[in-house]
């Protein structure tokens, strides 16, 4: 089988070229990136305006979250059918069409005079942006050699991460000067610059040959990602009959089965599920999983211990959470760098140590705890969640031929929201349910004055949840031993870039 679909896959259909230097266009890529992943985040800050404007009665304030859950979903189901795409009829044609479909997405957002309107045209937005990311990696990848690869990435990935921190403070900044509406016709002017440099700085020498798109493949995928995530996202005000949930969950996952099944079997795959045989790319898949989970628990648990536990406003909460995000970007860029040094293996257990270790030592902060305890933990666990991005992301595009890069880096991603959509439900099933066992004996031993056993039960839970999710990373020290070598056989600091 794998003879086969090596055959078929050997038809390359495009050769990526550079005008000028390939780091003006990793720059550029990067700008899109950059650009596009505004918009994931900037919303959360003016989501008060836009139901105010739009005039959204209270019972209907549940629904609103689609606008932020509908945005997730769009940039996450429709990466892998877009990367495969991208992959037959040209990384430079799908990177111009994806932001054409972002620019065009944030004007009907801009125009919309409804809620759902607003919701589906943020979907517009999402493929498109979405799209970006893997394109942009799979371009880098083309056109620069194997050993200035892992740099290109992790800049990405860092510019990824910028704009996601750096989002709510522009909607709110911009919000307050041209309206929640004149914001999103403000992403016109960003990306067009982006629009006409991509073009002009590569170029796409087409080859006789096509390989096939396999379009029931990513409808099917399409579908069932999206089947899967609705199961999972629900109005807590309003919530939906749990035998629905199910229902939507089951459909989900029996469409992923039947694409697993086909992908297995037809000459031609959407996704080469063949390579998860390889050791190298099932490690570097299973790494961005556990990184997914791990982010998430700490995004969740840090606003949330502050509030809870330290009694602190929702604002301090956010700015504790921002002591480990800005470590997020700097680690992308320093991960790029060290794996062309140290390679990917040491770069990303290094990686997975240090956001273990991060999770440790948060169980032993004060109540509440100290700045100093703050900036330590969380930047050492920010840190390492990032630095692990260039060495996994490197290792999975050696690995897969030039034609299968965007689809392969599509797939990562995936994997990452779905390792964050699996540790959301972890913590809120065993993490919650621990607390309310220990809640339940508290309050059958002391009733209502035993408000200081209450907080030492509530700490009890989050240091169990910090210890699990400490092991969790640092157990991923092992899968990133199981990564590509990369070329550094040892440490050559002196070797330049």
């Amino acid at each position: 089988m794998l003879g086969t679909q090596a055959a078929v896959a050997g038809a390359q259909p495009v050769e990526l070229r550079t005008a000028r230097s390939p780091w003006l266009l990793v720059l550029a890529l990067g700008v899109g990136i950059f650009v596009g992943g505004f918009d994931q985040t900037f919303v959360v800050t003016i989501l008060p305006d836009i139901l105010k404007d739009i005039q959204l009665p209270v019972s209907r304030f549940g629904d609103a979250s689609w606008i932020i859950s509908g945005y997730l979903l769009g940039y996450t189901v429709a990466m892998p059918l877009m990367g495969r795409i991208a992959d037959v009829f040209g990384h430079v044609r799908l990177y111009c069409l994806s932001l054409l479909l972002f620019m065009l997405g944030s004007v009907a957002v801009a125009l919309s005079p409804s809620l759902w309107w607003i919701v589906v045209f943020r979907g517009m937005q999402a493929i498109g942006g979405g799209a970006l990311v893997p394109i942009s990696m799979a371009m880098a990848v083309s056109i620069l050699p194997r050993r200035r690869r892992p740099l290109a990435i992790g800049s990405m990935t860092a510019l990824d991460d910028a704009s996601s921190l750096l989002g709510p403070l522009w909607g709110a900044w911009w919000a307050s000067h041209i309206g929640w509406r004149g914001l999103f016709w403000l992403n016109l002017p960003l990306a067009m610059p982006i629009l006409v440099l991509v073009p002009l700085l590569a170029r796409e020498v087409p080859r006789q040959e096509r390989v096939p798109v396999d379009w029931t493949g990513g409808f099917m995928l399409t579908l069932g990602l999206t089947l899967g995530t609705v199961a999972l996202t629900d109005n807590g005000a309003a919530p939906r009959p749990l035998w629905m949930s199910v229902l939507l969950g089951a459909a989900g996952l029996a469409l992923l089965a039947a694409f697993t099944w086909r992908e297995l079997r037809i000459p031609a795959p959407m996704l080469d599920l063949r390579y998860f045989r390889q050791v190298r790319y099932l490690a570097a898949n299973a790494l961005y999983f556990v990184v997914g989970a791990g982010l998430i628990t700490a995004m969740v648990c840090v606003p949330l211990i502050s509030d809870t536990l330290y009694e602190e406003s929702a604002l301090t909460g956010g700015l504790n959470l921002m002591r480990m995000m800005l470590f997020m970007p700097l680690g992308g860029v320093i991960g790029g760098l060290l794996a062309t040094r140290l390679g990917y293996r040491t770069t990303a257990a290094l990686a997975m140590a240090m956001a273990g270790v991060g999770f440790l030592l948060m169980r032993g902060w004060s109540v509440p705890a100290t700045s100093t305890e703050l900036w330590l933990t969380l930047g050492v666990a920010g840190f390492g969640f990032t630095l692990a991005d260039a060495p996994a992301v490197a290792t999975v595009l050696d690995i897969v031929k030039e034609h299968e890069r965007a689809a392969a880096a599509a797939l990562l991603q995936v994997l990452q929201t779905t390792g964050m959509i699996v540790g959301m439900a972890l913590l809120a099933t065993q993490g919650l349910g621990r607390f309310t066992e220990r809640a339940a004996d508290v309050f059958r031993r002391f009733g209502l004055e035993g408000s200081e056993q209450y907080r030492a039960a509530m700490q009890q839970t989050f240091n169990d949840v910090f210890l699990v999710a400490g092991l969790a990373m640092i157990g991923g020290v092992a899968l990133a031993w199981l990564l590509e070598r990369g070329r550094a056989r040892r440490i050559l600091w002196w070797r330049p870039l």
